[in-house]
Formats: structure tokens, sequence, C-alpha cells
């Protein structure tokens, strides 16, 4: 068996790449991997959100919410407005330039995914998801404080 310690490592290896595979793709239309991930939020979300709801969907500090959403707001792609009930609260809401790019959006992603996923079959892929979802859920139940003595590995 590998080092443990090169588990996180390989991770974010990936993660990295992943990033910069998909900055690259969306340079030409200035956007980010981190701006493309606040607009499939709010695309899966009835195109709108608070920015505070982005937030912890994207699992960001607000400083770095707030930039995202002023660089999107800039390149066209979000609108911004104070809610209505509660003029605190920030809605952050796709414009039809969003829209228009969510087909390239997904192209991406679906292209990423069969290439990250080339060679394995389908079987794998399901064993592999769920090992992911498992580490992840491990992972969480160290964050809300849980210290599981009876790990094996």
């Amino acid at each position: 068996m590998k080092d443990d310690h090169s588990i996180g490592f390989l991770i974010h290896r990936i993660e990295n790449r992943m990033k910069a595979n998909i900055d690259a793709r969306f340079k030409d239309h200035d956007l980010t991997f981190s701006q493309s991930q606040v607009l499939f939020q709010l695309k899966h979300n009835d195109g709108q959100l608070s920015q505070k709801q982005l937030q912890d969907l994207c699992n960001v500090s607000h400083p770095t919410m707030v930039g995202l959403i002023q660089r999107l707001e800039s390149n066209g792609f979000v609108t911004t407005r104070t809610d209505e009930n509660d003029k605190r609260v920030k809605i952050v809401a796709i414009t039809d330039k969003a829209r228009s790019f969510y087909k390239d959006m997904e192209e991406s992603r679906e292209f990423s995914r069969k290439r990250m996923l080339k060679g394995l079959d389908d079987k794998q892929i399901e064993e592999f998801y769920s090992l992911l979802e498992k580490v992840y859920e491990n992972i969480e139940d160290l964050k809300g404080g849980k210290n599981d003595q009876d790990t094996d590995r």
C-alpha cells in the first residue's frame, strides 16, 4: 500500500490540474474555474441566490465571494441587487450572457469527466465515486470534531 500521506497530495494535484485545464479552456471568455463554479451553482438554483448562499455552496470566504461576483458582474455574467425584504442581503442573478455560456460549461465539464475516467469501465467508475464519497464523509466527520479512535488504516 502506498504511503497514506500521498493521498492528500494526489487529490491536491488532481484538483490543481482540473482547475488549470478549465482556466485554459475558459480563458477566451475571461472566466476562471472559481467563477465558473459560481455560475454552475446559480444555474442549478433557478438562476439566482444570495451572496451568502453562494459562499456556502462554493465553500469560500466572504471576501473571496465578493471578488468573484465583482469580476463576474464586470464581465456581464451576473447582476446584483439588494433583497427587497432584507436590505442586508445581496442577490446575485445570472444574465443572458451566462445562460448562453452554459452549453460551453456543460460541454467542458463532460469532456473533463470523460478524460478523467478514461480507461475505467462503468463498475469501476461507480466504485470510484462511492470511494470518493466515503473519503469525503470521513473528512467531514473530522471537521465536526468526531475523533474516531477505531480506525484501522
